[in-house]
């Protein structure tokens, strides 16, 4: 599996993080570059992750607010799993709170038309 052939690990010996396992998949990507370069179907890994989790983290860059086809074809292949799903706005430290205000509504309303929710 070419994924597979991409995928790596790491242990950590904390006693706290017993029962946790954290994935880190491939960011989303835009226009060409999703459809040229990965030899796996992102989608489908993305499915099987979720299957598998008990909480998945979506984080969108507060400087990089896209909701390329890709993106918005995962968080549809991610509505089976709604309730799992937590989205992190990342990076907010580094714009001021008007700036912040602006991003924090793009991204509700362009979550709010691929998720079918009002919030």
């Amino acid at each position: 599996n070419n994924f597979l052939s991409k995928f790596m690990g790491s242990n950590c010996q904390a006693s706290i993080l017993r029962n946790i396992t954290l994935i880190d998949t491939p960011g989303v990507l835009a226009g060409e570059k999703q459809r040229s370069g990965r030899t796996y179907d992102y989608s489908a890994i993305i499915d099987w992750f979720a299957q598998r989790s008990d909480l998945i983290i979506v984080m969108f860059d507060a400087h990089k607010l896209d909701m390329s086809d890709e993106m918005t074809a995962i968080l549809d292949k991610l509505k089976t799993h709604q309730e799992k799903i937590r989205i992190v706005l990342n990076k907010v430290q580094q714009i001021d709170t008007q700036h912040l205000m602006r991003v924090y509504g793009a991204l509700m309303w362009s979550l709010g038309k691929v998720l079918n929710v009002p919030e």
